[in-house]
């Protein structure tokens, strides 16, 4: 199974349950390129994650849990451009 589709799964779970806020234990660590997660996913899939978490229109906030890749700030950037929407 492809990692967004474990995603879609978790959302669709997560929308289920109505919430009034989402929190998000924002690890980056499952990038392709982590040298510690040894994950797929890329920058475009952290960007659609944040476009994901804005749409059931209730407040999201993230706390930056793990990430080991060079890349991380294009990564954050990516999933909060998806979180604005932009």
């Amino acid at each position: 199974m492809k990692s967004r589709e474990v995603l879609e799964g978790a959302l669709e779970l997560m929308r289920s349950f109505k919430p009034e806020l989402i929190a998000v234990s924002a690890g980056f660590d499952a990038y392709a390129r982590d040298p510690l997660g040894q994950m797929c996913l890329e920058v475009e899939d952290y960007y659609w994650l944040g476009q994901s978490l804005q749409r059931p229109g209730v407040p999201v906030f993230s706390l930056l849990e793990g990430g080991y890749s060079d890349d991380l700030p294009e990564l954050v950037l990516g999933y909060l451009m998806g979180l604005e929407g932009k």
